[in-house]
């Protein structure tokens, strides 16, 4: 197969932006995993859909995918994109129905201006006039699209015209009449900066329960939205009409095999960029699998010697694992990993430029974990921290002994959702929920598997029997910045000792 060449100094080249948002949308559809969940949120026959999942995980670009997809339909739907930013309300008010309506007129005056720009019309004084047109419930006999319509092409509403109507707009607007067409509302970082506050509650509940209402007042709106999991389970119980938005919700994950493929994706994107694509894909085997093994190959040491006694296991596995199954985490280490690479004079990505980078990216870690859970205990920070020079692994007695010795004697968290002072049984079950530890469970001919908070939520809160027999991790992304003491090594030393003698 032809070897590219690959700029390992300028990293961004290769693999893109971490982040969907700030990336064009050209170079994001070169190498875009297309997830399942885009069919489900272009389906028109569903009226509000959430991703609900943790930063960097994608909930950033499967919206923007999904807006794409939109803008390659003909006719092109009513496409109306924002943020929680740009549409927040600015009340001072504790009053829920206050901020539901106010949430309700943000976006009906939104979407108003995107009608009115489709229409190649200009108009200012008219918005409060279609926003309390469009707060009324009586669309449901006629098209939202019409009523708005009605009022900008009304004589009671003074327009300017820009410049001409195009026949294309034109027939565009007959078909929304006709048709009923919906409207498209992508709203992203409705939680960004949450804090664990009242008013935040307030805020970001009070916006769901106004979607939920427009949807069953204007039926042609379609809703496409996302949150973070930890910022759901914090404003949930205080609010019971969010119950009722729990059905929309849509899970984000990632399997190790879609971490191929996203680097697979990435690498192919790169060698169409750069006019190398021809030279490589006539090497490339049929079989999708194969193809992605061999796309990575080209970049990266493939596979490594991974997991205690030089057991090889594909790279992708191991991204898999340090990167906490977060596609921007993954991309993040693999520039690291690039330039440490370069610096070095190789031409492929090693191993060894991996775990070289680790400690920096660990530190980068710690201040994400803390930033993004630390509206749920803010001593999140000192709790991290007291786990340094530990042991990497624990059984459950060697954890809680810990925690009561290391971090209760120096910091006194609060968590929410437990009352009082949390005890070293609360403080491990949140560490575990945020994925600072990982259960692990044994099977007898030598393998182990890792169980995630999501599949075992209640490992750590039973009465009896509360960790069914795993034991404790510290993952792995935290090991180096922490200096952590490898077990997994001294316990195989420990027994090649032993069968020496």
């Amino acid at each position: 197969m032809t070897q590219p060449t690959f700029p390992l100094s300028d990293p961004d080249q290769i693999f893109g932006n971490e982040a969907a948002e700030d990336e064009p949308y050209e170079i994001l559809a070169s190498y875009a995993v297309k997830r399942p969940e885009i069919s489900r949120f272009l389906d028109a026959s569903r009226s509000v859909q959430v991703i609900r999942a943790y930063k960097g995980e994608g909930k950033s670009a499967l919206l923007r995918l999904v807006e794409g997809s939109l803008a390659e339909q003909n006719p092109t739907p009513l496409v109306v994109r924002s943020t929680g930013q740009a549409l927040s309300p600015s009340l001072q008010s504790d009053d829920s129905d206050e901020w539901v309506r106010a949430w309700k007129a943000n976006i009906f005056r939104q979407i108003a201006s995107e009608i009115g720009s489709r229409l190649n019309l200009a108009f200012s004084d008219d918005a409060i006039s279609l926003v309390e047109e469009a707060e009324r419930n009586g669309f449901k006999s006629r098209s939202f699209v019409s009523s708005i319509v009605d009022r900008l092409q009304s004589k009671a509403v003074p327009l300017e015209r820009t410049r001409p109507l195009m026949s294309s707009g034109e027939a565009l607007l007959k078909r929304w009449l006709a048709n009923g067409s919906p409207v498209w509302l992508i709203l992203d970082d409705i939680d960004q900066n949450y804090q664990n506050t009242p008013k935040k509650k307030l805020k970001i509940a009070s916006f769901f329960i106004a979607v939920r209402q427009i949807f069953a007042q204007v039926p042609e709106v379609r809703a496409r939205l996302c949150v973070r999991p930890n910022v759901w389970a914090s404003i949930k119980p205080d609010f019971e009409a969010l119950s009722h938005v729990e059905q929309y919700m849509v899970e984000l994950s990632w399997e190790e095999k879609a971490f191929e493929d996203i680097m697979a994706r990435r690498i192919e994107g790169f060698l169409r960029r750069s006019n190398q694509w021809s030279e490589v894909v006539q090497s490339l085997s049929g079989s999708l699998a194969h193809r992605n093994t061999q796309l990575v190959s080209l970049l990266f040491e493939n596979p490594v010697a991974w997991g205690g006694r030089e057991r090889m296991r594909p790279v992708h596995v191991v991204l898999h694992t340090l990167s906490r199954h977060r596609p921007r985490w993954l991309v993040e280490l693999c520039k690291l990993a690039s330039v440490e690479a370069e610096r070095q004079r190789r031409t492929q990505i090693t191993l060894e430029d991996i775990i070289k980078k680790l400690d920096e990216f660990g530190q980068r870690r710690i201040a994400d974990t803390v930033a993004e859970f630390r509206s749920q205990c803010p001593q999140i920070e000192n709790l991290i921290i007291a786990f340094a020079d530990q042991p990497e692994r624990f059984s459950t007695d060697q954890l809680l002994q810990t925690i009561r010795a290391r971090v209760l004697q120096g910091v006194h968290p609060k968590i929410e959702g437990v009352l009082g002072s949390p005890g070293p049984r609360e403080v491990a079950h949140f560490l575990f929920q945020i994925g600072f530890l990982s259960a692990r469970r044994d099977e007898p001919d030598g393998r182990y598997a890792h169980v995630s908070y999501a599949a075992r939520p209640n490992l750590l809160r039973a009465t009896t029997n509360i960790d069914e027999g795993v034991s404790w991790e510290i993952h792995p992304v935290f090991r180096q910045t922490l200096r952590l003491k490898d077990v997994e090594s001294k316990s195989e030393r420990a027994q090649a000792k032993k069968r020496e003698r």
